[in-house]
């Protein structure tokens, strides 16, 4: 019996976009979901890992948070981010 061990040359797979890249900028709103901390508005602050996007909170007076507590930056996928964008139009 041939028994297959998991070693460092052995490569992850890495999730794919299946959109195109946002640019660093793009704003949306998330109002879905049971997470009440994630509601409000959002700016992709780093594209770098995509499908996985690093997020800044946006206040109302439209500046960006500086603070980096897990409520004011958050990592979304692609597809929360496109929900997001689909809902607001």
């Amino acid at each position: 019996m041939d028994i297959s061990k998991k070693t460092s040359n052995d490569k992850q797979a890495t999730p794919e976009c299946k959109y195109p890249v946002l640019p660093v900028g793009q704003k949306f709103s998330v109002d879905f979901g049971g997470q009440q901390s994630l509601h409000g508005n959002w700016q992709v602050a780093e594209n770098d890992e995509a499908p996985f996007y690093l997020c800044k909170r946006v206040f109302e007076n439209g500046t960006l948070s500086r603070r980096r507590s897990a409520d004011h930056r958050r990592q979304f996928f692609e597809s929360e981010i496109y929900r997001a964008l689909g809902e607001k139009t």
